[in-house]
């Protein structure tokens, strides 16, 4: 089958083959792997269980190493509870998973990449939430994870998914727009609506630096983790609403390439700048140090 390496090639694979991305998305990774589209959906069906098994193994009295993480989840949950947030009980209940899946990571428990460590909670969150409350099938929720998969795809070949190389936009922000174009699917978008979710939510995250304190993927990194999932509902509900990006989605990746390139080495996850220098961040280092002498 015909190989795709940017958002384009994959929307004219799926328009000439009259196909979905997530099946076209199966079907490149079957090639590739020499397994059977069976095989690599029972595969996806994995991961999707180990994201359930890590969102309900979450554990509020576990503390990071730290101590700078945890329990943030059950203060969220507790604040659902009380019928207060502004949000709707699905974007609130995706903040909360988002949460406990970053601070599971903290913890040292089992999470899955998605795809990076420090973004694990976006795209579980953004899914697992809409199969709780809208009660899609689980075959929904792993279509819809090829989805995310395919634009990442594009993403880490045209442009990064590593703080390291291009700044929390190559984390967070990839993640973001991977949900966006996952619950844009789930929500009954068509293969054009996916992607312009995919691109309004890159595109608001495009700069954003990584700078974690004491090169911990703890603060700010697990609640940036529910900014992801708050705009990728945004991007998705854009999408959804027939509204298209002035700016084409595989432009936006290249933008994240070239602003990648030009943020300093202090904002790539080296911890010499951005929020790791602050007072704040000192006094959390002092207390680190403090714990482990």
């Amino acid at each position: 089958m015909a190989e795709y390496h940017s958002i384009r090639e994959l929307l004219e694979i799926c328009e000439c083959g009259n196909q979905k991305i997530w099946e076209v998305v199966m079907e490149q990774e079957a090639a590739e792997s020499g397994l059977t589209e069976e095989q690599v959906f029972q595969k996806m069906e994995r991961m999707y269980e180990a994201m359930r098994l890590a969102d309900e193994n979450y554990d509020a009295e576990l503390r990071s190493g730290s101590g700078a993480a945890g329990g943030d989840g059950e203060k969220m949950r507790a604040y659902n509870a009380s019928g207060k947030n502004l949000c709707s009980p699905y974007t609130s209940l995706a903040m909360e998973k988002a949460l406990k899946m970053a601070e599971s990571n903290a913890c040292m428990k089992r999470i899955v990449a998605a795809p990076t460590a420090g973004s694990c909670g976006v795209i579980p969150a953004v899914v697992l939430s809409y199969e709780d409350s809208e009660h899609v099938s689980k075959e929904e929720i792993v279509q819809a994870l090829f989805v995310t998969a395919g634009i990442g795809k594009v993403i880490a070949e045209n442009a990064s998914i590593a703080g390291a190389s291009g700044g929390c936009q190559a984390e967070i922000g990839s993640a973001s727009a991977m949900a966006a174009g996952a619950l844009a699917y789930l929500q009954g978008g068509d293969n054009e609506q996916i992607v312009q979710a995919a691109t309004f939510s890159l595109k608001n995250m495009l700069g954003l630096a990584c700078d974690p304190v004491g090169g911990l993927v703890e603060v700010p990194c697990i609640k940036r983790n529910v900014a992801g999932v708050m705009n990728a509902v945004a991007g998705a509900q854009l999408a959804m609403a027939g509204i298209r990006s002035a700016i084409t989605p595989d432009d936006t990746i290249d933008s994240m390439r070239r602003i990648g390139n030009d943020l300093p080495v202090c904002l790539k996850e080296t911890s010499t700048g951005g929020l790791a220098v602050t007072e704040s961040a000192k006094r959390i280092l002092e207390k680190i140090s403090k714990k482990s002498s």
